[in-house]
């Protein structure tokens, strides 16, 4: 074959290819940035907290903080191993025509509904964890339900926290919910 059939073979191909519409494209752009700054922030978070208990255990050297430096290096482990797994082959569309890209978003919203199962999962864990070990530390025990309830100010804060994290995981996973049935209602109109 000559280089010039070959070529004109090659722009037929690629003027008969599906043309991604701008906004599905700029879409996936926006949502790889936005998954870039998660890791980073991940990582902030990683070494800010592992950093943190990390650093306390060894100034402190009580087996009790070494606990709780574990512990968060444990969950900070759940957390990086869930999230590799989850962005793994969502980083970008498998070919660059329309069906790639939608198929790339479904992908990417239903791994995001998994996210937030899971982040609600950890999130439950991290507060058990943490509160237990609080409540071993308080100076005075008194009964559990009446130290959980409303006890002290930092305690108000964790349930005021807690619900805060609640109500963000639910907004975010009708959202999630939203977007993923439209683009499902959208790969079936087009097939």
């Amino acid at each position: 074959m000559s280089v010039d059939a070959e070529l004109e073979n090659w722009r037929r191909d690629w003027q008969a290819a599906d043309a991604v519409p701008l906004d599905l494209r700029k879409s996936v752009e926006r949502q790889t940035r936005l998954m870039r700054l998660g890791l980073l922030a991940d990582a902030l978070v990683t070494a800010a907290m592992g950093g943190g208990t990390s650093w306390w255990a060894v100034s402190s050297r009580q087996a009790d903080v070494a606990l709780l430096s574990v512990a968060t290096w444990v969950f900070l482990a759940v957390a990086w191993a869930f999230g590799v797994a989850v962005n793994a082959g969502r980083w970008e569309p498998s070919a660059l025509d329309s069906k790639a890209f939608l198929d790339l978003s479904i992908s990417r919203c239903r791994a995001r509904l998994a996210t937030v199962k899971f982040g609600a999962g950890l999130a439950v864990c991290e507060f058990v964890f943490g509160l237990v070990w609080v409540y071993r530390h308080s100076p005075e025990r008194p009964p559990v339900l009446m130290w959980l309830f409303f006890s002290s100010l930092p305690i108000d804060f964790v349930w005021v926290f807690a619900a805060g994290i609640c109500a963000l995981l639910v907004w975010y996973r009708r959202k999630k919910k939203a977007e993923l049935d439209y683009l499902l209602q959208v790969r079936q109109e087009s097939a």
